[in-house]
């Protein structure tokens, strides 16, 4: 057993690290020495008190990346040294963590300092996305909302068979990320040239598969408008709270609504060694979507950062 810091929520706005103890790895269990973890945007809506799963005070974090320290009994394909990453293992905003052999993959070897790069448990929630959905070759593509996980929508798209991919957002600086991962054509939604780029598409028959990842209830709108007959939405995003959407559109055009969130794959660890391969291809490079990078110290202030999206945040990794 050892004593190590772990992070913690213990109130609305208030973080804290606080000593805890790990047993050695159980059976089929790894021991990993956490380099970074990602914050997801549900940690930063845990962060003001909303979507909680368990009262105050609670560990959090669930995108962990590391090094193996050591494996439990029945381990097969790990090593003390490999360099993994976690998917749905939580909580993993700690120094150290013990967490399901099946719930970790294989990383390219790295240098330690690209370990918050390397975050890849939100590319494995983008790939269970795309796994519920049916999209065909040379379909045309609209993903609304370039945030951190449109963006990665954007750049497992753009390596498929498909037509032309299309984004929307209300940020420039966004969109011209979206380009730079191989965006085909960006509008800002609100724009002269947006809403009419937008008509023009409605008019010509409208998309084939439109990723809703912003969220909100303009995105949801903007998704149900440029889909065509018989075509599918994928709400990928988290909506909180109540929509307005007139749904009769939806049963006179035959529209699929999917929602594609990773909590409907009972096999989502599976996705783990998929998305390693994934990113050992190059299709998910973070360099230009993880903007704020902070040691565990500065938890409170990195989801105080999160929460507000100041300073250009698009996606907070800790390290420790």
């Amino acid at each position: 057993m050892r004593t190590v810091d772990a992070c913690y929520i213990v109130s609305e706005k208030q973080t804290d690290i606080r000593k805890v103890e790990l047993d050695a790895p159980g059976l089929g269990e790894l021991q990993i020495e956490v380099k970074a973890c990602g914050i997801c945007a549900w940690d930063s809506y845990l962060f003001l008190g909303r979507d909680m799963t368990e009262p105050f005070p609670f560990r959090f974090g669930h995108e962990a990346v590391g090094v193996v320290a050591a494996v439990g009994e029945g381990v097969t394909g790990f090593k003390a040294g490999d360099q993994v990453f976690c998917i749905e293992g939580g909580p993993e905003l700690a120094q150290m963590i013990n967490i399901s052999s099946e719930k970790a993959a294989h990383l390219p070897l790295i240098e330690e300092k690209d370990f918050p790069y390397y975050v890849c448990e939100p590319a494995a929630c983008v790939i269970s996305g795309i796994n519920c959905i049916d999209v065909h070759p040379g379909d045309d593509v609209a993903v609304i909302g370039c945030g951190y996980m449109g963006l990665l929508n954007v750049q497992a798209f753009r390596r498929s068979l498909i037509g032309r991919l299309i984004c929307f957002d209300i940020d420039p600086k966004k969109l011209e990320i979206a380009r730079e991962c191989g965006a085909d054509e960006c509008y800002l939604s609100d724009s002269p040239e947006g809403k009419a780029a937008i008509e023009d598409m409605i008019k010509k028959g409208g998309i084939d598969l439109v990723v809703e990842c912003s969220g909100s209830q303009p995105g949801l709108q903007l998704a149900c408008d440029l889909v065509r007959t018989c075509g599918t939405i994928s709400n990928f995003a988290w909506h909180r709270g109540e929509r307005t959407i007139n749904c009769t559109p939806w049963h006179l055009r035959g529209i699929e609504i999917v929602n594609t969130s990773d909590a409907r794959d009972p096999h989502f660890p599976l996705q783990a060694a998929k998305t390693a391969n994934l990113v050992k291809a190059g299709v998910f490079d973070q360099r230009k979507l993880v903007t704020h990078i902070m040691d565990y110290h500065k938890i409170q202030d990195m989801l105080m950062i999160a929460h507000n999206h100041t300073d250009d945040y698009i996606k907070g990794v800790i390290t420790f």
